[in-house]
């Protein structure tokens, strides 16, 4: 039989067994990320990169408006073949810019995932060594529960201690 208790701030025991005791607590894993420095180094690099990809983005676009544009007030004095190379001219810059959008979003989601690599990694060794030394069985990241009593601890403040935050 496995008994179950809601670690709580004053510790109280919700039910217990003879078997095992089942700690549950919380942190706010955002919250603890938002409060580390080099977290607003690594959004400052990402939002320049996307900055980067985005005025590209936006010259692509004004060429593909020009030419859209230009192909409206023309295409009735164009002949055939002119017409259809065009609107060829057209699809496959609107498929360039697709591509291209497809990719440096790819590209941003890449690099943020390499440059949180190892912020992650610290913070859930930190959440690891606390919920060790406070005998946790289950922790929930705040962002998910959707109902939390009040026996249920949030740990966010002594993993911040952890990291020394």
């Amino acid at each position: 039989m496995v008994g179950i208790t809601l670690y709580s701030q004053d510790n109280l025991s919700v039910s217990q067994s003879n078997s095992e005791i089942v700690r549950i607590a919380y942190v706010n894993k955002a919250e603890v990320l938002a409060s580390i420095p080099q977290v607003g180094k690594i959004e400052s690099e990402l939002a320049q990169l996307e900055k980067d990809y985005e005025a590209e983005f936006v010259k692509m676009t004004k060429e593909y408006e020009s030419k859209v544009k230009s192909y409206l007030e023309r295409n009735k004095q164009m002949s055939e073949p002119i017409k259809l190379a065009r609107q060829t001219e057209i699809t496959e810059l609107e498929a360039r810019m697709s591509m291209y959008k497809k990719r440096y979003q790819e590209e941003i989601a890449k690099q943020r995932a390499k440059l949180y690599a190892p912020i992650n990694e610290y913070v859930e060794e930190a959440i690891r060594r606390v919920c060790e030394r406070e005998q946790i069985t289950i922790l929930f990241d705040q962002g998910q529960p959707l109902y939390m009593s009040a026996q249920c601890v949030d740990l966010t403040s002594l993993v911040k201690v952890e990291l020394g935050l």
